[in-house]
């Protein structure tokens, strides 16, 4: 079966499956469901009555954000998609266009919240001057690019997000290209989706821990972007996004978006170049502290880029990931190693640095905190009443800045020696002696070599040296030494999770182990 024929057998699907249209249907939703009806060449009257009663007095869309911008210009987006897919004087092309009018005035002068918002609004803006040839549309679309597209040399963007990378900024800058005839727009898109070379597993899973938004925490798929891929393999004849865009179609595809994209960008249908097999070797990102060796079966990933002890927040937008290792041997998977001393309640090990010497990682990180003493003289008031301020960890009437301070430091190392089938792990921790959780979480299969944690439910305790997990046939087995098997672990989340009672779980088969700072831990993690 042909891509066409792929995409649309899939749009027919997607179809059939629509619910009736119900009040409560956001916008984007119904949007999209009349794109879906749209393609599947059915009628969408009903829902074309919803996204009208939808529309705001000044043109917008609410969503999560009230009379927004940014969310009106993702359903806008697809307004002008289909508008251009269809022919003009078609009842739902006119009906559509009256949309797009009415939101002009307002999307000419609105407002975005994050970095991907500016390339979503000016994706719809272009729709907009292409659907209404009002020119003011395109001084609005110089500003927001004047600002300069947020891509670092490692190819990253500023959010370092595979959802918002696929889904709104690479889509909304081809669009800007086609639409505008700005081929230029095209070279962040290539240098972004070179990444996935490496990124990408070979299920077509693709890593997020360097992430700074919620897929940080989430599982991805490479078809997200099959589209930008297929383009890319074409125009450029590049065997390597050739392969990921086959590995993408074999994931639950958004037939309805890809379909249209093709329809305006009938590149998308030609045939792929033939496809290379996936290279083995070492990448590393010095942009984002993140490294990932693939080798036959095994692929081992190095992260050292949380922005936490940069910014001293654990904080929507920022990167709060403390994993720093994942080791994967087909199917069995260890999806995190994580550490986490005793230490003033600051949390886990999220080092800021990572250093790379063969095949030689060094992570590291000083967490600073202790004691204050009594104000001088200057800074002192007979009412007692001083600043609410902010000591990193909690806000008190102290006037904590104008106070001496104590302080005491907790270096922690981690020496990561990558290997063909794993890694060799060496924790190593100086400062005030204080114990200290590892914490390994698995993904399925079955683990031998473990207790039960005898206070947290559904966690377990590696007292002897061998934890194994076996999953289909597949194995991963980690081996260590160096660590305390007296006292049950506990693994601290920090202060900032604990306080609101919150926790940073990462989902899979947690196992802890304990160890003091001043022993030297060793993991072998081996395929």
């Amino acid at each position: 079966m042909d891509y066409h024929d792929l995409l649309l057998r899939g749009v027919h699907a997607e179809a059939a499956g629509l619910p009736d249209v119900v009040p409560w249907l956001p916008h984007r939703e119904t949007m999209r469901a009349v794109k879906t009806l749209v393609l599947a060449s059915l009628p969408s009257d009903p829902w074309l009555d919803h996204l009208e009663s939808l529309q705001g007095p000044t043109g917008l869309f609410d969503g999560d954000n009230l009379v927004s911008p940014p969310d009106s210009a993702f359903t806008l987006n697809d307004v002008c998609l289909v508008i251009e897919i269809l022919d003009n004087a078609s009842p739902v092309a006119l009906r559509l266009k009256q949309i797009a009018e009415r939101s002009v005035e307002a999307m000419l002068t609105g407002g975005v919240h994050t970095p991907n918002h500016r390339w979503e609004l000016a994706s719809a803006l272009a729709g907009l001057h292409h659907v209404t040839g009002d020119k003011r549309l395109l001084d609005r679309i110089d500003e927001w690019l004047a600002e300069g597209v947020d891509i670092d040399a490692d190819g990253f963007y500023s959010e370092r997000s595979a959802i918002y990378a696929s889904v709104v900024t690479n889509p909304s800058l081809i669009t800007l290209a086609r639409l505008l005839n700005r081929p230029e727009l095209l070279d962040p898109v290539r240098a972004n989706l070179r990444t996935l070379t490496s990124l990408v597993d070979d299920d077509g899973e693709v890593v997020t821990v360097h992430s700074r938004r919620q897929d940080q925490r989430e599982t991805f798929h490479v078809h997200s972007y099959v589209s930008q891929l297929r383009r890319f393999a074409v125009t450029d004849n590049d065997p390597e996004f050739a392969r990921l865009a086959s590995l993408g179609v074999t994931g639950e595809l958004e037939y309805t978006r890809h379909l249209a994209e093709a329809l305006v960008d009938p590149v998308l249908f030609d045939p792929l170049p033939v496809a290379t097999e996936r290279a083995g070797g070492r990448t590393v990102w010095p942009t984002v502290n993140l490294v990932r060796q693939h080798t036959g079966t095994t692929t081992t990933t190095v992260f050292a880029g949380s922005d936490t002890r940069a910014t001293g927040r654990i904080a929507s937008g920022l990167s709060n990931s403390a994993t720093v290792i994942q080791v994967r041997n087909r199917t069995a998977r260890l999806r995190a190693l994580r550490v986490a001393p005793q230490f003033f309640g600051l949390g886990a090990f999220r080092p800021p640095s990572l250093e790379v010497t063969g095949d030689r990682l060094v992570l590291s990180e000083d967490r600073v905190s202790g004691y204050y003493q009594p104000l001088p003289q200057a800074s002192r008031r007979p009412d007692g009443l001083y600043p609410l301020t902010d000591e990193s960890r909690f806000f008190a009437r102290m006037d904590f800045p104008a106070r001496p301070f104590s302080a005491l430091t907790l270096t922690t190392e981690l020496q990561v020696t990558l290997l063909d089938d794993g890694a060799d792990v060496e924790l190593r921790i100086t400062g005030p002696r204080t114990r200290v959780a590892v914490e390994l979480v698995f993904g399925d299969g079955t683990l031998t070599g473990v207790d039960a944690h005898p206070t947290i439910a559904g966690t377990g305790w590696l007292r002897g040296e061998t934890v194994r997990l076996d999953q289909d046939q597949d194995r991963l087995g980690v081996r260590v030494t160096g660590h305390d098997d007296t006292l049950p672990p506990s693994f601290d989340d920090g202060e900032a999770y604990s306080y609101v009672h919150g926790h940073d779980t990462v989902p899979g088969q947690r196992v802890l182990l304990g160890a003091w700072s001043d022993s030297t831990v060793r993991l072998e993690i081996r395929s």
